[in-house]
């Protein structure tokens, strides 16, 4: 998809409406030691579905708007650099990477279980927002414990009958914010450190940077090459650096 591919397919998400869409919604939980989340589907009551389809719908709207107006720019995807407040970065969905597995996977999910194992590993919410006869669009965003209200340290309570009660099942916070945004093939980057955290960007880009490093010593005569590879792996910025090597079009054929 090309910048203005997809900025027709931002347009046409501007016209989403609750009468022309419908919207599962999705919670993912990953143990320790995992890339690839665990994906659930929740069920929700019409008034909830229409309030998330009604805050997706607004955030794709106010993003289009924006980079028709110039407030915002769309930019290539490039680990290696630091985009400006107004820059939006987008790319590709990388065949076999994370991100291409999980968007793969948002079609048929089981119902979300509720079980206190699940939810101690909630790392992300994705709105699935489904206009009638066009592909899914996805909007991401990063969970965190605090959005759980019996997890905040507060007493939460409820004002019912004439008196305040504790409310001792789980509450969850979703906010309008969005993240990333899957949609045609590509990913919208709103919040980088987000977006690489949703996606486990730096254990993807170690698994990238051994075979990077192994490409760059077959290449280039390294002393220390050891040491050197160490220091890469342990050096997040060096990882995002080999990363963005890895991606520019001189690196196969890079010799001395």
């Amino acid at each position: 998809m090309t910048k203005k591919a997809l900025m027709a397919a931002l347009a046409d998400s501007a016209s989403i409406t609750v009468s022309n869409a419908t919207v599962p919604v999705c919670l993912a939980a990953r143990g320790a030691g995992t890339t690839m989340p665990s994906l659930y589907r929740i069920q929700l009551s019409d008034a909830l579905a229409n309030s998330f389809l009604s805050s997706a719908a607004a955030s794709l709207r106010d993003l289009h708007a924006d980079i028709t107006s110039g407030d915002r720019t769309l930019e290539s995807y490039d680990p290696g650099n630091v985009p400006d407040k107004h820059e939006v970065e987008f790319h590709t969905l990388p065949p076999g990477s994370t991100q291409a597995a999980v968007v793969q996977a948002l079609g048929q999910l089981p119902m979300f279980d509720g079980t206190a194992a699940t939810i101690n590993k909630l790392v992300f919410h994705v709105i699935a927002v489904q206009p009638q006869g066009q592909s899914p669009i996805y909007l991401f965003r990063k969970y965190s414990k605090r959005k759980e209200l019996g997890r905040s340290g507060k007493l939460v309570t409820m004002f019912t009958g004439g008196a305040f009660d504790r409310i001792t099942e789980p509450v969850f916070i979703f906010d309008d914010v969005v993240d990333c945004i899957a949609v045609g093939g590509h990913m919208v980057i709103l919040n980088r450190d987000n977006y690489h955290g949703i996606f486990q960007f730096f254990d993807e880009a170690l698994k990238h940077a051994t075979q990077t490093l192994a490409q760059i010593r077959t290449a280039l005569p390294i002393e220390n090459a050891a040491q050197f590879e160490s220091d890469c792996k342990n050096n997040a910025l060096i990882l995002v650096r080999l990363r963005g090597i890895a991606n520019r079009s001189y690196f196969p054929g890079l010799r001395v």
